[in-house]
């Protein structure tokens, strides 16, 4: 009788633990889906935010709808079109394969213009009041675009048309910026989420 106690006592042990390594797997499985799919803290290195974004502040980003990377096809996947609206904050992969923070200035479709160091929207001057003051805005250079080759970002002039699946993408700090003016208008696929929230 007392053999066959432990032996029941030692079974409900085993079951505890297991139910509870399970419960812990499920856990981490789902972390990982969040990680992946659906949200990332991440913290900025560089000033080319500021003011908005400093040296070492931490944004949240949502990564819902956003290209998610499909690492054993060796592409990106874009598994919906993402909600992405001027000025919104972004998160990206830049062509060094580095994860960068910038800003939307120019939607697929619109007609963008830099000149006399100010930025044009389809012939508006776009309202930037995020700049620091007394801020200009150089045009594009291509001259860090033409080392790159097989890149699926798009070298841009002082002025055109942002082709479908594309956006034009700038720093706050506009004189201490590598933005879209060097590296060219980001594809979709290269944009991972949206800053959600920083501090």
């Amino acid at each position: 009788m007392e053999r066959e106690s432990k032996e029941f006592n030692w079974r409900q042990k085993i079951s505890r633990y297991f139910k509870r390594i399970v419960l812990v797997f499920f856990f981490l499985i789902f972390l990982l889906f969040v990680r992946v799919f659906l949200f990332q803290v991440y913290s900025i290195s560089g000033n080319s935010m500021y003011p908005t974004l400093e040296h070492g502040s931490i944004v949240f980003v949502w990564k819902g709808g956003f290209a998610i990377s499909a690492k054993f096809f060796g592409t990106e996947l874009l598994y919906t079109e993402p909600n992405i609206q001027k000025l919104d904050m972004v998160l990206f992969v830049s062509q060094e394969e580095e994860l960068v923070v910038k800003r939307v200035i120019g939607l697929p479709g619109e007609f963008y213009s830099i000149e006399s160091g100010r930025v044009l929207i389809d012939s508006a001057e776009l309202v930037e009041n995020y700049l620091p003051k007394g801020s200009y805005t150089s045009e594009p250079s291509t001259t860090v675009f033409l080392n790159r080759q097989n890149t699926a970002f798009l070298a841009m002039d002082k002025q055109g048309r942002i082709p479908p699946g594309y956006y034009l993408l700038l720093g706050d700090n506009r004189q201490y910026s590598t933005d879209s003016r060097a590296f060219g208008l980001v594809p979709a696929e290269k944009i991972k989420g949206k800053v959600i929230f920083y501090f």
